[in-house]
Parts: C-alpha cells; structure tokens; sequence
C-alpha cells in the first residue's frame, strides 16, 4: 500500500511546530539526568576533540604561519564553525535522520506517517540529543580563540554577522542532510546518507584548500562553501555581509528541493503492513 502524506499537516503553524519542538527539547534535557556519567564523559570529549585538533593543525602549519592564504588562528575559526555546525546538527536531526532506515526497515515510519505533523520535521527532530550538543562547545572554545587572539583588529559587528551566517549554514547543512535522507525512505539500506556525511566533511578545514577550480564549485555548483568558510570570511573581515543574504537564499532553495524529495519518496514507500 503506498502511502501519502496528509495535506492538513501543512496547515499548522510555526508556533505549534515550536512548542512541539520545546517539549521535544525539554524530554532530551530530562533524560541527561539520568545519565549524569555520560555528560562527565562527553565534557571530556570535548576537551579531547579540542587537543586533537589543535594538535593536527600544528602539524600542517608546522613553522609557516600562513597556510593557503590563511592564519593558524583563522583555521581555528573555521574548524570551530565546523564543530558547531556538526554537533549541533547530530543533537537536533543528524543523528534522527540517521535511525531514519530503522524505522523504515522494521515498519515503524508507518507510525510517523500517523502523526498529526510534517513526517519529514517529526523524522528530523522526534528526539533531542544533548550529549552531542555538549560536544558543540568544542567549537565555541575555537571561535573564542580566534576571537580573543584577533581582539585588536576584528570588527564587533562582523562577529555578529557571522554568528548570523553561522545560523544560515546550520539550515543549509540540515537542507543537505534531509535531502540524502530521504532515499532512505524508498529505498533503505542504500548508503546514500554517507554522501551527506562525506560531503559536509569537507568543511572542515578552509575550501580554498582545495585549490581555484574546486572552490568555484562549493561556491556554486555544491554550495557546500557557505557553511564554515562564508562565515569565517565574514567574521574575519573578507567578505560582504550580502554572503549571508546568498546563503540564505541558497539554504531555503535547498530545503524546498529537499522537501519536495522527501515527498516523493514518501509516495513511492510501502507500508510494512501491506
């Protein structure tokens, strides 16, 4: 039996997806006290992921102070974005979308397909991980760095444009997660999902570092660029504050092709009853 998504779902509104969203918050906070250890632990991670890193960077700097056109400090701040980006990600959908062949597999998407909302937000943000979202401060450690080592000659306003782009990129990056999710949906256990994982990895470090002719790609093609290395250049003073309205057009065009996806895929699903 094929299934389709109710078209009353489109008609809530923002404000009920929100408070739907705070219960969903407020579950995964309550649950971390029962885990107390598990939060000590990832403190720690968070530590460690630090020290790997800076540590890594080091060694690709070595000596030179100055690596394809950027900083040691500005790399931090790069990887820093990354780190949020990534964390605060597997906390609210990545590691949701990632179940999402679970479910498909053993039949339960028949029962998100039941619920009165959007079968692709209640996939994406049915469950609230704050073990991961601790681990995001790894990235607000770097980003301070860069912060506190640039003091003399970085602009307040540029810091606060790029903690606006840095939102954008964190709608972008869930566009691009859903989308590679969806498949999942007709066709689970393809392996497409990696792609996604694959391709945000990429990220991590400054795209110039791919060279001239890749860049012009994850600026256009796969807009992958305004993710960390948009946002960075903002902070740091390279580029215009309109990157952040590019990005933004970018991200809601992303999320509307990948909505549009998912619904395709939920029509071609077959219930596990049929």
């Amino acid at each position: 039996m094929k299934q389709k998504e109710s078209k009353k779902h489109s008609k809530k509104t923002f404000c009920y997806y929100f408070r739907v969203w705070k219960q969903v918050v407020k579950g995964g906070i309550k649950r971390s006290y029962l885990y107390k250890t598990d939060i000590f632990v990832r403190f720690l991670r968070t530590l460690l992921v630090v020290g790997i890193q800076i540590a890594l960077l080091n060694v690709l700097f070595g000596k030179s102070e100055m690596y394809a056109g950027w900083s040691r400090s500005q790399t931090y701040l790069v990887i820093g974005i990354w780190n949020v980006l990534n964390y605060i990600g597997w906390s609210l959908f990545s590691t949701n979308l990632l179940y999402l062949e679970s479910k498909v597999i053993e039949g339960k998407f028949d029962y998100i397909l039941l619920k009165p909302l959007s079968s692709s937000f209640y996939a994406s943000f049915s469950d609230f991980f704050i073990t991961n979202f601790i681990t995001a401060i790894s990235g607000f450690i770097l980003i301070f760095y860069y912060i506190i080592a640039e003091w003399g000659s970085i602009s307040f306003l540029n810091v606060l444009v790029g903690i606006v782009a840095i939102c954008v990129a964190l709608l972008i990056w869930y566009a691009i997660y859903l989308f590679f999710a969806s498949f999942t949906i007709s066709n689970p256990r393809n392996g497409i999902l990696s792609i996604a994982k694959e391709l945000l990895g990429l990220t991590k470090y400054p795209i110039d570092v791919f060279g001239s002719s890749l860049s012009v790609v994850f600026y256009t093609a796969i807009p992958i660029a305004f993710l960390t290395t948009v946002p960075a250049n903002i902070m740091i003073g390279r580029f215009s504050y309109g990157f952040v309205l590019v990005g933004l057009v970018i991200g809601i065009i992303l999320l509307v092709i990948s909505k549009l996806v998912w619904n395709m895929n939920v029509k071609r699903y077959s219930s596990a009853s049929s």
